[in-house]
């Protein structure tokens, strides 16, 4: 059985709609814990820089939640698409369908979950004393530039995994490596020497993560260059990825089965 594009689309939104009640009903808290989770990590985050003062100023939590929500999107997104065709076993032996179909899903259901976590973050910047500005307008086309770059990493991990299963382990360290390579809990510009900084910033989330901070605290423009270098390039990844997973349907299938 095969699907025709049209069809494709609309299995993609109703299995989505799906997975995304099925994960709520496991818990029970259901929906409410998308934003629950996000809201304990701030407060632990409120608690310990804000009351605690580990690091003496409330601009320190901000600086901080900025960078850790957006760096908890892109990496919980990639760690699930990972094994998200292996995950799949079941499907992929009913039906003809494009492999790239599950790690979209995965990335498709994470994106509705970032849309609450990305309302709790602002009703939290502002309740902690940052004024909206025109800069904050340009918080969208960041948005996008990082789900391009989310998709991209996502179809790649996806990919590998059912060919070396132990990549998952290897990811999630990489994770924890790309965390504190980023600057979520320090500023590049106090820590990194000069001749280093634009070797720091050649990681695209460091880089995100940069430009967050600078429109949403210091209510200035991001920098496009290296934003469009960064939304170029994790769309000529995608293409290329979308066209080689048709190359690998069948040897992945089996590998998978």
């Amino acid at each position: 059985m095969s699907y025709s594009r049209r069809q494709l689309v609309d299995v993609f939104l109703t299995k989505l709609k799906f997975n995304l009640k099925s994960e709520a009903s496991k818990t029970y808290l259901g929906y409410v814990w998308w934003v629950l989770e996000p809201a304990l990590f701030v407060l632990v985050l409120y608690l310990v820089f804000g009351i605690f003062r580990a690091r003496g100023t409330p601009d320190f939590v901000i600086f901080l939640v900025i960078g850790k929500i957006p760096f908890l999107w892109f990496s919980k997104s990639v760690v699930n698409a990972s094994n998200s065709i292996l995950q799949a076993r079941g499907l992929i032996n009913q039906v003809i369908i494009s492999k790239a179909f599950f790690p979209l899903l995965v990335v498709a259901q994470d994106l509705v979950k970032q849309l609450f976590v990305l309302t709790l973050m602002f009703v939290f910047l502002i309740w902690f004393g940052l004024e909206p500005n025109l800069a904050w307008l340009y918080f969208p086309l960041l948005f996008v530039v990082q789900l391009l770059l989310i998709v991209a990493c996502s179809l790649i991990t996806a990919m590998i995994t059912p060919f070396l299963p132990d990549f998952k382990y290897i990811l999630s360290t990489g994770m924890v490596l790309l965390m504190l390579m980023s600057g979520i809990f320090f500023d590049y510009r106090e820590v990194i020497l000069p001749k280093h900084q634009s070797l720091f910033l050649a990681n695209p989330m460091a880089r995100l993560l940069t430009e967050y901070r600078r429109i949403l605290m210091d209510g200035q423009p991001p920098e496009w260059l290296p934003l469009s270098m960064i939304a170029l390039i994790s769309f000529l990844v995608i293409i290329a990825l979308l066209r080689f997973y048709r190359r690998i349907d069948t040897p992945l299938a089996r590998r998978v089965l």
